[in-house]
């Protein structure tokens, strides 16, 4: 079984509104763990925030392929370069969480974060302890804490 990250950017028509479609869905059921908006985001939305968002906004889709045949997503994540740091986010689907597949998410947009910056960070709330976890046994430090809200810097 492997993985891709494939940037939103490759896809067009259908495809992307499907990928967008699932990106909205797989983010609503996991707003508790949004460390910014926390709200519901319908498909208006998610339609203009693709539409309108920042070329330093890079949107990903983490799809799998089994067999070289079957392609599926189970998560999707963004780079935000800010300065000289990439701030990382991602989310796998409710359904593929503990199959490794966030660890393979965040080592992806790892990699595509030290291309275009020097520092790469995220934000996690203080109570996902397994992110935490996750973050820390990748490299990731923490920095900052404001009120519920951790940042954490990659050190590795």
């Amino acid at each position: 079984m492997n993985t891709l990250l494939l940037p939103l950017s490759n896809f067009n028509g259908s495809e992307l509104d499907n990928h967008l479609e699932y990106i909205r869905k797989t983010r609503n059921n996991s707003k508790h763990y949004m460390t910014r908006f926390r709200g519901e985001i319908n498909s208006e939305m998610q339609k203009s925030w693709y539409s309108n968002i920042s070329k330093k906004i890079n949107p990903y889709i983490f799809i799998v392929e089994e067999h070289g045949v079957v392609f599926y997503p189970v998560g999707y994540g963004t780079i935000n370069i800010e300065g000289d740091s990439a701030m990382v986010t991602g989310v796998i689907s409710q359904s593929e969480r503990g199959k490794g597949f966030g660890r393979k998410l965040f080592s992806a947009l790892i990699e595509e974060s030290k291309k275009m910056a020097q520092k790469v960070s995220l934000e996690v709330l203080e109570n996902n302890t397994i992110g935490i976890s996750l973050y820390e046994s990748i490299g990731f430090i923490e920095t900052n804490r404001d009120h519920d809200v951790i940042t954490m810097e990659l050190k590795k």
